[in-house]
């Protein structure tokens, strides 16, 4: 199964990004697969805080339009969307204690620690810097 981090969604769709191109690539790649997809729901939440940002982007989506964006992934059956539970709170924990991460780490060693708990064994995202240290995922270049 194939993770996506908040970046690679806002590559997708926003044309103004320069990684649009390489991250439209991957997914109409993808398209032509039965893989599935998984996303964190913080995901989306980050997605909707980015997208809507005026500073970020010269015409910023609505919260309603972010919103409906949201439901579309949501609801596509390849799709799933996956919460924390205990377990993956307890390994994120011992992760950032591990790893000696910081403060700056946090979303994404709780993302990580939820992908790995569903099977993940690849994440498209433009960071993989931030995901190396837990050694579990490939992390194709898509830029």
């Amino acid at each position: 199964m194939i993770g996506i981090d908040t970046c690679f969604l806002v590559d997708l769709d926003a044309a103004e990004s320069p990684r649009h191109a390489g991250a439209e690539k991957l997914f109409r790649e993808w398209l032509s697969t039965e893989q599935q997809l998984a996303v964190c729901s913080n995901v989306f939440l980050e997605y909707q805080h980015i997208m809507t940002d005026s500073k970020r982007f010269t015409v910023p989506l609505t919260m309603s339009q972010a919103i409906d964006r949201t439901w579309y992934w949501s609801e596509q059956s390849r799709i799933h969307i996956l919460y924390p539970d205990d377990e993956s709170f307890k390994c994120a924990q011992v992760w950032l204690s591990l790893y000696h991460l910081g403060r700056n780490r946090l979303i994404d060693t709780h993302m990580a620690s939820i992908y790995a708990r569903a099977g993940v064994t690849t994440l498209w995202t433009a960071n993989a810097k931030n995901f190396e240290v837990f050694n579990m995922f490939a992390l194709p270049e898509y830029y």
